[in-house]
This record gives structure tokens, C-alpha cells and sequence, in this order.
């Protein structure tokens, strides 16, 4: 089978460098799924793309789709054929009927009886022709943020589309959208105001950018910049501060990289450090670096888009606006420190926290009395909980304040309120406030111990609480507030520290601070129903925190169906039972509490055992070695490392007479009391197992002992 290559290509006017990836994505799927749909395979699919152009590129297609094949049931053989096996008239018309000769009919036994098939084969359609089909579609089904329409149609996307370039193999795959006719023609750089470029062969369309000076490819077009960017500021003998968000955000806004090395005057460095990086990082896109000492260095390098004629005029352009955005954080600064932190937070009772919430005011007095409640609840010492209530009062002043208040640098909010205190007299305090959003996003940095971590906690817990009592509930992808993030960053802190805390402890503490004094005024439908929805909530982050400690969905659905006194214990927990689970003795505890867990009926049951209604050895047996295992397990000190090693040996004794129970005991006795009875036997057995895990959710291949099949 000869195989070829495609590509499809979207050309229009600059996007948003964060819609690519999503757009990409998107055409990635619904390419795979229309192919699928037509029965044409590919070897590999390749996704590239600037800000100019979203492309696809298929490796290895064929020149048709699959043959069809179809089994078409018809009339008993009995009917098809006469006795001496020649096709009757009923045999002739099915097989016309079906574009099959008779003698190509097969015989198959049917529930009916034996009757006779057809094979249906269908010839495949060109490859080309159904490309037509796809390629269109796979455009029309892409989705932005925010799109335009242009011209007399309804087509929609994020930015007018200049070109569409269509080539299987060395032909032009002809369709027309939003006006535009597809065509072997691509573009390279805008600044260079080449005609288009021709296509020829599919498989050359890297290379046809490359000549043109397009880096299409986006992982080569990433280690390129790195590589740059890393040589310029190694020529001055400094070093970039590594920024693997910046690189991929750059990226997708260069065709063509090439970099040029700026400085800006050192007496900025009085700034504070984050404040001169985020002028270059997020206004500017500057990477930022240092000298050999690891201080700041009074340079940046910038990435540019293709080479200019002269560096020159481009850098001081680029100092130009770096100078500018500097000289207003000075100002801005200056200004700030001129009052102390107390005197921005007064501003915080004319900032709205939530609608119907209170401001922000109220958020920092109920976090000042919420991490006095948390703080002897982790086990954090009096020192450190007292700066913890000093940041508290104070953690939101920042954003009354000039550089956040005023948009250029409201990144740093929390960030600036940290270095002012500070510089204040108060680092302790300060460095809780710093980090106490932290963190803010999957794989950032945790606070640090003590009072960072607990303010951090204390903020996360309320905006939590606050949310629910709203009705501002994440659903499907929606998620305005981040709760989902808030949520998952309390379990790391908890992980973190071993804060040997319960979850309904922290939110009914942070709950009560919205209690008859706080001056927030939710609107409520039910009392007190906000703390079980917010646990049930946390336990979906959960299933995030043990995924990410290696362990199996099974053992993870397992262990968070039983109770756990702490957050610590659920994972020594699941991480005992993941240790255990391929152990001979281990599956055969599985199998023995699968047949106690599986009786009990769905009612309530009780757990009341009436020893003289205990008739035969077995159940006495049953009974004795229950009062035994309960006895070990109080036994057991929880500090030991190997807690729950011990609590699964404990369980082990009670396999045996579990299965001499089901051998010889008749649980569902036609006395109701000595039914009863035993199923109250049961009912405790079931106590004893359930403070391990659910034995019921844990899954075994067929190749393993059959632990649960039991």
C-alpha cells in the first residue's frame, strides 16, 4: 500500500498566544475523530503553529479508505435452497436484492434455525475526496474565547483567516470556507512582505517555512529561543533566571526568534526584585537575569521576531518602555511607604469582597480569628500563630494600595503587602502575608511552615466557606473563583507540614467565623449545610493528592469510602493498603470481608450481639474473635510507623473464622432473632474491616487470586 502525507494549514491575522494550544487541541480531536469516522488510518499526526497559522500535519495515509464489509442475514436455507441444494426463487431474490451472486451465499445456525448470509463488500473512497470533507469541518469546529465574524456569512473565529493551505500528497485538497478557497500557498514572515509560497509536496512544508525564515515547529522553536536567550545573556556574563511559563508564552508569539540585549539604568534596583521582574515578565516579556553572585543584574533579554536591520534601534525602544514602566513602580512604591500597612488597610471596608459577602475588611477580621481557632488544631506553636494573626489583619491591605490598586502590577497583590511590612519592622508577619495565596497554581511552591502555611490555610478555608454560603459552587469547567485550586492547595499544606488535623475541624471552624457577629450577610436557604458540602468537595481533591503519591484508583476509591481521623491518615492508610494488596494472606483477608460486606443488607443494621442466641461453634467462634481483633486494635499505638502494617494483621485473624461461619452457619434464618442475631455478628465484623478500607472496591486481574470473586 503506497501511504502520503497531508497538510492542513489555517493562516490568519495574529492570535492571542492563549488560544493556541486550546485551538490546536481542538483541531486535533475532531481531525482523529472524522478520520476514524472514515475509516482512514495515518501513522502519525503533527501539530504546528505560530501566531499566524494553526496546522496539521498526517504522516503515512492512504490513498482510500478501508473496504467495507457488512453480513446480511436472509431467509432459512430451507427456503433459499431446494432439496437437491439449487437456489429457489426466494434464494435468487435475496442475493439480487443484496448485489451478490447465490453460490456466494453463506450458511449460518441461528436461534431461528440455519439460514443464509450475504457478505456485503463495499469499495473505499479516495482519501482525497473525504480530506474535502474533513478539512472544512475540522476549521468550522474550533472554538475561541471570543470570535468575529466577517462578511455576509455566519463563520466565526477569533481572527480574520488570510490563506488555507491544502496539500495531500502533491495535490490541492479543493474546499472553500469563510469565503476562501484552499490552495498549495503559505506565507512566511509578515515583516518581509514575500509573495506566497507554494506547497509542492505535502511533506515539505517545514521546510518551505524554514526557508522562509518561519520556525513552525513549536518544540524547535522553544529550544531555539531557550538557546538564544541563554547565549545572549552568557556574552555578558550573566545568567537567565529560568522561566519555563514565559518560554512557552513567548513562543506562541514568535515565527522567527532572535533575541537582543537590553539594560536599564541600576539605580531601579532599590526596587524590590519582584517588582522589576514583573515589568519585564509580564508587561514587557522579558527574561530577566543575573550576575555570577546570584543579585539582579540591571539587564534583560527580549525576543524578537525575525532580524531587524538594526538591533540597535530596537533595543532602545525596548529600554525606552522598560524605563517607563520602571519609573512608575518607583513612584508607586515611594508613595506606598510613605504610610504604614495599617493605614491601607483602613481603605479595605470600600472594597467588596463577594456580593452579599461583606468587603474585604470583614475577610481579614474573620481570618484573624480564624487562624487563632486553626493554629493549636495543627499543632503550631503560640510564637508563630501570633505572627500569623498580625498578617492576618493586615494581608489584604496591598490591594488598597498604589502599585496594586492600579492595575500595573496587581500580580504581586500579597507579594508587596509582604515586602512592606517588612520593611516595616515586621518580617515574620511579612513573609506571611507574602505567601499566603500561595499556592497559586498547579506545581507552584508552597508556603513555607509556621505562619505562612497557616494564614495560607486560613484564607483558602474562608474563601471556600464564603463561596458556598454564595451559591458560587463550581460546576463542569466552570470555576470564576478557583475554589477547585483553593482546595487542592489546603490538602498539599496539610501533606506538607503533617498537620494531623481533620477536615471537618478546619471547616467548621472557618465556617464559624461567618457566625452572628461577622458583617457579611449570605443569603441562606438551610442551616449548616455549606460544612458537607465543601468536605464532599474536598474529597474530589483528594482523589488528585493520593493520584499524585502513585496509587491505584482502586486503592484510592477503597480507603476514601472508610473514615480517617486526619488527612496524614488517609495516606498511610492507602499507602499501606497499595503495599499490601498483591500479598497471598492480604487477598485472602480481601476475599473473607467481601462475603461479610456483601450480605449485610442495605438497612440499617444492628450491632447488638445477644450471646445466648449464639447457637453453633461457628458463630460463638465468630463472636470471640471479633472481642479479640476489637481488644488488638485499641492496643495498637497510632504514633507507630507501622500502624496500619498492624491493623491489616490484626484483620488477617478473623479469615478463618469468617469462612467457617459462611460454611456452616445459616445466616438468613427462618427465626427472626437468630437471623437477627447473625447479622448483628456480621454487622460488627463489618466495623472491624471498614476501619482498614471498603474490601469491596479493590480490583484484581484475572490472572491474580481470586480475592474478590469469592
Amino acid at each position: 500500500m503506497i501511504l502520503k502525507d497531508a497538510i492542513l494549514e489555517i493562516g490568519c491575522e495574529e492570535l492571542p498566544s492563549s488560544y493556541i494550544r486550546p485551538a490546536i487541541e481542538q483541531m486535533v480531536a475532531a481531525a482523529e475523530a472524522s478520520l476514524k469516522d472514515h475509516r482512514i488510518s495515518y501513522q502519525h499526526l503533527y501539530t504546528y503553529y505560530t501566531p499566524r497559522r494553526l496546522a496539521l500535519f498526517f504522516k503515512g495515509l492512504p490513498e482510500m479508505q478501508q473496504d467495507t464489509s457488512k453480513e446480511v442475514t436472509g431467509p432459512l436455507v430451507s427456503v433459499a435452497f431446494d432439496e437437491h441444494g439449487l437456489p429457489t426463487r426466494a434464494g435468487e431474490g435475496f442475493a439480487k436484492a443484496q448485489g451478490v451472486s447465490a453460490a456466494s451465499l453463506k450458511r449460518k445456525m441461528t436461534s431461528k434455525g440455519e439460514v443464509v448470509v450475504a457478505l456485503k463488500k463495499g469499495g473505499g473512497r479516495l482519501t482525497s475526496e473525504i480530506l474535502a470533507e474533513v478539512f472544512p469541518e475540522v476549521i468550522r469546529k474550533i472554538r475561541f474565547p471570543k470570535m468575529q465574524r466577517w462578511g455576509n456569512g455566519d463563520f466565526l473565529f477569533a481572527r480574520p483567516i488570510r490563506w488555507i493551505c491544502a496539500v495531500f500528497s502533491r495535490s490541492v485538497i479543493s474546499f472553500e470556507i469563510a469565503g476562501l478557497y484552499s490552495s498549495r500557498e503559505t506565507r512566511g514572515l509578515r515583516a518581509l512582505k514575500e509573495g506566497p509560497l507554494d506547497v509542492v509536496e505535502a511533506g515539505d512544508y517545514l521546510e518551505v517555512l524554514k526557508q522562509a525564515g518561519v520556525v513552525a515547529d513549536p518544540d524547535e522553536r522553544r529550544q531555539m529561543i531557550w538557546n538564544k536567550v541563554q547565549l545572549a545573556a552568557a556574552d555578558k556574563g550573566t545568567l537567565v533566571i529560568p522561566d519555563p511559563e514565559l518560554l512557552n508564552d513567548v513562543n506562541n508569539l514568535i515565527e522567527s526568534p532572535d533575541v537582543v540585549m537590553g539594560s536599564f539604568d541600576p539605580k531601579y534596583l532599590e526596587l524590590p526584585e519582584q517588582v522589576i521582574v514583573t515589568a519585564m515578565r509580564e508587561h514587557q516579556k522579558y527574561f530577566a537575569v543575573r550576575d555570577r553572585e546570584g543579585r539582579l543584574a540591571p539587564c534583560f533579554v527580549g525576543v524578537i521576531n525575525g532580524t531587524p536591520r538594526d538591533k540597535g534601534v530596537v533595543i532602545r525602544a525596548n529600554e525606552g518602555v522598560l524605563r517607563a514602566r520602571l519609573e512608575d513602580a518607583k513612584f508607586f512604591v515611594s508613595e506606598d511607604m510613605k504610610v504604614p500597612l495599617e493605614n491601607w488597610a483602613e481603605k479595605l471596608s470600600g472594597i467588596t469582597w463577594l456580593e452579599g459577602m461583606g468587603t474585604m475588611a470583614d475577610k481579614a477580621a474573620r481570618l484573624e480569628k480564624l487562624v487563632d481557632k486553626l493554629g493549636p488544631l495543627c499543632g503550631i506553636p503560640k510564637e508563630k500563630v501570633k505572627y500569623a494573626g498580625e498578617a492576618a489583619r493586615l494581608c489584604k491591605a496591598d490591594l488598597a494600595t498604589n502599585i496594586i490598586r492600579e492595575k500595573e502590577f496587581n500580580s504581586l497583590q500579597g507579594i508587596m503587602g509582604g515586602i512592606y511590612l517588612a520593611k516595616q519592622g515586621k518580617p515574620e508577619a511579612g513573609e506571611a502575608i507574602q505567601y499566603h495565596y500561595y499556592p497559586r497554581y498547579s506545581g507552584d511552591k508552597l508556603p513555607p511552615p509556621g505562619a505562612p502555611a497557616l494564614l495560607s490555610m486560613a484564607d483558602k478555608l474562608d474563601t471556600l466557606v464564603g463561596c458556598f454560603k454564595a451559591r458560587l459552587i463550581p460546576t463542569g469547567s466552570q470555576d470564576p473563583f478557583a475554589l477547585r485550586r483553593q482546595s487542592l492547595g489546603v490538602l498539599q499544606i496539610l501533606l506538607e507540614n503533617k498537620y494531623k488535623v481533620s477536615l471537618v475541624e478546619l471547616v467548621q471552624a472557618a465556617e464559624r467565623q461567618y457566625g452572628a457577629k461577622s458583617k457579611a450577610k449570605p443569603v441562606r436557604q438551610a442551616q449548616d449545610r455549606e460544612v458537607p458540602e465543601i468536605l464532599e468537595f474536598f474529597k474530589g481533591r483528594l482523589q488528585t493528592v493520593l493520584e499524585s503519591k502513585g496509587l491505584s484508583y482502586d486503592v484510592i476509591n477503597a480507603v476514601t469510602a472508610t473514615e480517617a481521623s486526619n488527612l496524614i491518615d488517609m495516606v498511610t492508610k492507602a499507602e499501606t493498603v497499595q503495599k499490601v494488596k498483591m500479598d497471598a494472606d492480604f487477598q485472602k483477608l480481601v476475599t473473607a470481608a467481601g462475603r461479610v460486606l456483601r450480605i449485610l443488607p442495605e438497612k440499617k443494621v444492628s450491632d447488638k450481639v445477644v450471646k445466648p442466641l449464639l447457637r453453633l461453634a461457628e458463630e460463638k467462634e465468630l463472636f470471640e474473635k471479633i472481642q479479640f481483633v476489637e481488644k488488638l486494635l485499641g492496643d495498637t499505638d497510632r504514633d507507630s510507623d507501622d500502624y496500619y502494617g498492624q491493623i491489616v494483621g490484626h484483620l488477617e485473624i478473623l479469615v478463618a473464622p469468617i469462612h467457617d461461619f459462611f460454611e456452616k452457619v445459616m445466616v438468613m434464618d427462618k427465626d427472626a432473632k437468630v437471623r437477627n442475631n447473625r447479622l448483628a455478628l456480621l454487622k460488627q465484623a463489618a466495623e472491624l474491616l471498614l476501619r482498614l478500607c471498603d474490601f469491596r472496591k479493590l480490583v484484581y486481574s484475572s490472572e491474580t487470586a481470586s480475592a474478590p470473586s469469592a
